[in-house]
């Protein structure tokens, strides 16, 4: 019923109206066993997977992704880039690890990215939670009139 968007990173977002690409691993199931170990792209992998407490692609995994997404969305930036791959193991699964959010972030923004990067999956929000929080942020934004 759901699509799975395993792993999808912020490199893959494509141009100023933000398109996804690079599906490939895209499954139209509700949940997913990976099989044969972890795969993903580190910083945007749930806790979860990387402690081996589970092995199930869910939305709430996929929450987690999205999440840092949007950080990268709001910075512009890769998340952890300078950081070595065990120390993003580490953070993320000890939950000592998230992108910073800048002074600047809008409190909203703040705290959907937040919940979406929990350690705790369920209190992670449904993609249907997620789009009713965008909608309402964005019907806050004052539209541009053209001259």
């Amino acid at each position: 019923m759901g699509t799975v968007l395993e792993f999808v990173e912020g490199g893959l977002i494509l141009g100023v109206q933000r398109k996804v690409g690079d599906l490939g691993l895209s499954k139209v199931k509700r949940q997913t066993l990976i099989s044969g170990g972890v795969r993903g792209t580190l910083p945007w992998m749930a806790p979860e997977l990387l402690n081996g407490s589970s092995n199930m692609v869910s939305e709430k995994v996929d929450v987690f992704s999205f999440g840092i997404v949007l950080w990268e969305l709001l910075t512009g930036e890769e998340p952890y880039a300078n950081l070595h791959y065990g120390v993003i193991i580490g953070g993320i699964v000890s939950n000592t690890l998230r992108p910073e959010v800048p002074e600047s972030c809008d409190p909203e923004w703040r705290s959907l990215m937040e919940r979406c990067w929990s350690s705790e999956p369920l209190e992670r929000p449904s993609f249907t939670e997620i789009a009713n929080e965008l909608r309402s942020m964005a019907a806050k934004v004052p539209s541009k009139v053209p001259n």
